[in-house]
């Protein structure tokens, strides 16, 4: 009787607050203190059930007037559906996915709203009053509770947890991409969100805006961004989530809210817009002779790690080449100052006293592109440059100028580059060309006579001898000493034959019994006049004596063997003006051996005497006698010349 009259005074007091609240709506009168006031839920949605004599729902408890569904939180309080005090619920993972819910299942079934009660109530209600209910609906209603988890396992699925934005891809730090997604609480990609991507530094979205909006979808979005200048560039994300209210009323309750913007992921990189670009440079050959071609291989790279070749964006170098520098030189490397122009490196160069002697050039489109650069003897010329007599060290500095470039390029371009003056990989030895010319003495001599030779050279750097190598360049030590050896060539055994064996030929000839190398000595390799022999110190401190002891032909051969500085060199074997014909001496005659007495011959009878002519007649013996002599000496003289 008790619980019945308790009923009827539920229901009359319920309809006289609806009563109530229809009035203060249609006349404009607040009802309790508060302008609105909220309407109780339809059948279909709620279930009705009796717990500890009361008649109890559950499901939707009231609706307001935009249709917003409230849910109690109160599990034994009874409404009077006056609105209270209304706030947004501070955002977490539970109230997110809470609020989702109730954002989504606006328009549900009754068992679905009934289900949705139940997730109210154990995420947010009072625990106390609470769960004996939920048992006591547990085992009459457990499709409900069942449905219940599918729920809220749909909104760990679905419910927007966070907004990723990543770089997945970039150009260098010039041009790039990001991805931006929306992930549930079970880490799914939420398709529908709607989100903004602002990008926060020296960059832009291809469409030229820093900011875009878009609605995620089921696999990350990707959006191309460039630089605009060099630095850090934060790509942050908002995106939309569903809000939950609170109102405190005689039965507080919980409702969807509205759908508001918070702050995703964000993601920050480097972004540079221009580049340096640079080479890498080899000089061709390390030692090069006089009259040679100049040869450079020339890599185009970037000037450092943050700065990126612009693909396919051709750029033009230009090669100086230097020479004639000293060993002291070597000492002298130059490096460019920081955000120096090409000409006024340059210009340093030039007033330092290095002006370049040749030029070269080489086209790049590229990083890791290589040339080979010929030295030619103007910027724009077809005329090759050759290695001079006397040029000794050389370089090269290889610039880009952005003046030069296209105006694509000169968009890109942060400034001039240009290459140290005296790098090692790009500095090589001319090496110089060294004259010899020299006479003997005598050009004819004989036996047992001295020899001598007077050489004048030139052509050796002045400092020659007193260099003692570069290790940092590569470059050797100067060669200290030349050598002056004397030959001899005949026919020892015939000295009408030597002839046959006069010098012929640049180079010396192999020894044999008719070409000996006599002797040695060496000269300081420098430039000036030595004299050889006549006792002439060497440049070991020896006295330089040679006396011709044979007869034949005799040639000094000044040589030099070459260094990193100077070729090598030497005097012609056949120089006529190096050699000197020595024959032997002419001996007085042996006196003659006196003659054996002959027997006196039988006296012949006399003749008739001549008439006289004036002239002495010498008797007949006498002159049988003179003939006799004069035969044996004859004789005497033939067989001398043949011994």
């Amino acid at each position: 009787m008790a619980a019945s009259l308790r009923k009827r005074a539920i229901a009359i007091g319920a309809m006289l607050t609806g009563l109530a609240m229809m009035l203060s709506v249609f006349m404009g009168i607040p009802a309790n203190g508060y302008a609105a006031s909220l309407w109780p839920s339809d059948m279909d949605q709620r279930i009705v059930y009796a717990f500890g004599g009361e008649e109890l729902q559950l499901g939707v408890v009231a609706n307001g007037s935009d249709d917003t569904r409230y849910y109690c939180i109160e599990a034994s309080n009874l409404t009077d559906y006056v609105i209270g005090p209304t706030s947004t619920v501070e955002d977490n993972p539970t109230v997110r996915l809470m609020a989702w819910i109730l954002e989504k299942y606006q328009e549900a079934s009754t068992q679905d709203y009934a289900a949705i009660a139940t997730l109210v109530q154990d995420k947010f209600g009072n625990q106390k009053q609470w769960k004996p209910q939920k048992a006591y609906l547990l085992e009459k209603y457990p499709e409900i509770f069942s449905r219940a988890e599918e729920i809220w396992a749909e909104a760990e699925a679905k419910a927007p947890k966070d907004a990723v934005v990543e770089r997945t891809y970039a150009e260098g730090l010039r041009r790039g991409e990001i991805t931006v997604s929306v992930k549930s609480t079970s880490g799914q990609f939420v398709a529908g969100i709607p989100f903004t991507v602002m990008l926060e530094g020296p960059a832009v979205f291809a469409s030229g805006e820093k900011t875009l909006t878009d609605t995620s979808g089921s696999e990350p979005k990707t959006y191309a961004w460039k630089a605009t200048g060099l630095g850090e560039v934060t790509a942050k994300t908002t995106y939309e989530i569903p809000q939950m209210s609170h109102m405190d009323a005689r039965q507080d309750m919980r409702a969807f809210d509205s759908m508001t913007y918070i702050p995703g992921g964000a993601v920050t990189f480097k972004v540079r817009k221009d580049f340096m670009p640079s080479v890498n440079t080899k000089i061709a050959d390390k030692v090069l002779d006089a009259g040679s071609a100049i040869f450079d291989e020339v890599t185009s790279v970037v000037a450092d790690a943050q700065s990126h070749w612009v693909p396919g964006l051709l750029l033009e170098a230009q090669g100086y080449y230097f020479d004639g520098l000293s060993a002291v030189d070597l000492a002298n490397m130059t490096v460019p100052n920081n955000a120096e122009t090409a000409d006024s490196y340059l210009a340093r160069l030039e007033d330092a006293g290095y002006k370049p002697r040749a030029y070269g050039s080489a086209s790049f489109t590229g990083v890791g592109q290589t040339a080979r650069v010929q030295a030619m003897t103007t910027p724009d010329g077809s005329k090759p440059y050759l290695t001079h007599s006397s040029d000794g060290f050389g370089t090269w500095v290889w610039v880009f100028r952005k003046s030069e470039q296209s105006d694509e390029a000169k968009e890109y371009l942060s400034g001039d580059w240009s290459s140290t003056f005296l790098e090692t990989e790009e500095s090589s030895s001319n090496r110089s060309k060294v004259s010899v010319e020299s006479t003997v003495a005598e050009h004819s001599a004989e036996v047992g006579s001295p020899l001598s030779d007077t050489i004048t050279v030139s052509g050796f750097p002045d400092d020659h001898g007193s260099f003692t190598g570069n290790s940092d360049y590569g470059f050797g030590a100067d060669r200290p000493n030349a050598q002056v050896s004397v030959w001899w060539s005949g026919d020892p055994n015939d000295p009408s034959n030597d002839d046959a064996f006069k010098p012929s030929g640049a180079k010396v000839p192999k020894e044999d019994e008719h070409h000996k190398k006599l002797i040695t000595w060496n000269i300081p390799a420098r430039n000036g006049t030595f004299k050889i022999g006549t006792g002439a110190l060497s440049a070991d401190g020896e006295p330089m004596d040679i006396t011709a002891d044979r007869h034949g032909w005799y040639v000094f051969v000044w040589e030099f063997k070459g260094d990193d500085r100077v070729m090598p060199a030497a005097s012609r074997y056949d120089d006529a003006r190096e050699r000197t014909r020595v024959t032997e001496s002419c001996e007085p005659e042996e006196p003659c051996e006196p003659e054996e007495p002959q027997e006196p011959e039988e006296p012949e009878e006399p003749e008739e005497p001549l008439p006289p002519t004036g002239i002495n007649m010498v008797p007949p013996l006498g002159v049988a006698a003179a003939v006799i002599t004069l035969g044996a000496i004859v004789l005497f003289i033939a067989n001398r010349r043949r011994i």
